[in-house]
């Protein structure tokens, strides 16, 4: 009994000390998200660039694009196909957040609440302007390097789910084809 205590005592206190760890990592990173967003001095190009920047750091890029694609299509596809999916794909991302960000006027962003499940990071944060609030829940994975970020929650609407589904819709209307799915990705 006293081992299966001390176990539980140990696995408590490594998941409080990680949970610490993710939290004061999305405080930092919120904070330098807000400063992008207020930056009005910069020109456009320089603001898409941090944003860029703030992506590649923040985001678990490739695991998003692959995992709204789907197993099938990546064992079917090319290594040149899947390249330019990715990349494609990841210009797309920085674009979403960059129109996003541009057309929210500076707030902020209040860290709420951590939890964790199945090693993905749950954080529960509000994101609010002078008119009005939204929930906004963050998946967050360990790297073992630094936390990144394979989704975002906004008011119970997943940013994954939706892309999925849209991604989803041309690749059958395509019967499967990503250059299909580049083509429309870069239209949008």
């Amino acid at each position: 009994m006293k081992k299966i205590i001390i176990i539980f005592c140990l696995i408590f206190s490594f998941s409080t000390l990680n949970a610490s760890e993710v939290s004061e990592w999305f405080e930092k990173e919120s904070n330098l998200f807000l400063e992008i967003i207020s930056n009005k001095e910069g020109t456009e190009s320089e603001n898409y660039e941090k944003y860029k920047l703030f992506v590649s750091k923040n985001f678990a890029i490739k695991s998003i694009a692959y995992g709204l694609i789907g197993e099938s299509i990546i064992n079917k596809s090319s290594e040149d196909e899947l390249s330019l999916y990715l990349n494609v794909f990841t210009d797309y991302l920085i674009k979403t957040i960059y129109k996003l960000a541009n057309s929210t006027s500076s707030g902020s962003i209040i860290f709420k609440d951590v939890d964790i499940k199945d090693n993905i990071y749950i954080i529960k944060s509000e994101i609010s302007d002078k008119k009005s609030s939204a929930n906004l829940y963050w998946k967050v994975i360990d790297t073992g390097k630094s936390f990144k970020i394979i989704d975002v929650i906004v008011e119970n609407t997943s940013y994954f789910v939706t892309k999925k589904s849209e991604f989803n819709k041309i690749l059958r209307k395509n019967r499967g084809s990503l250059k299909a799915l580049v083509n429309e990705i870069q239209k949008i």
